[in-house]
């Protein structure tokens, strides 16, 4: 009888994967504590995953952040974004965050906060690297498969 033992390898860090996108509901976030809230491009956000949002299970808080901690909501990642990226930070993706500037409406009528992402996303225990390519946000969340329909 020949034994074989399972060799286990550390996880292998992929390169992160950097994206910008606006926060939605920013124009519904109360005021922050202490007046205005010091919302200069490069100032740290934190992202807060919010599974017991009623509206969507997958929602993404954009937190101001400070030494102590995320202090005052600014608002949401988009719908698509978290619905991509949530698996990801429950599967432990490190994410962090930066307020980069704002997204002006033509007319002027509002204004919304864009942040930069960078997201390390962790390799499966065992898994090769794969040579040659970038990670993406673009492939399927972890647990899932793409659905094919029958064809007539």
């Amino acid at each position: 009888m020949v034994r074989t033992t399972a060799r286990r390898t550390a996880p292998v860090v992929r390169a992160p994967v950097e994206f910008h996108t606006p926060v939605r509901g920013h124009a519904f976030a109360a005021l922050p504590p202490g007046g205005a809230a010091e919302l200069e491009p490069d100032t740290p956000v934190a992202l807060r995953r919010e599974p017991g949002n009623p509206a969507d299970p997958l929602a993404i808080g954009v937190w101001l952040a400070d030494a102590d901690g995320p202090r005052w909501r600014l608002g949401y990642l988009d719908r698509t974004v978290a619905a991509r990226l949530a698996p990801r930070m429950d599967a432990g993706a490190e994410v962090e965050g930066v307020l980069h500037g704002w997204v002006d409406e033509p007319e002027g009528r509002w204004r919304r906060p864009l942040v930069r992402l960078r997201i390390t996303l962790p390799e499966p225990v065992g898994a090769a690297p794969a040579a040659g390519r970038r990670p993406s946000l673009r492939t399927l969340p972890p647990g899932t498969r793409r659905r094919r329909l029958p064809r007539r």
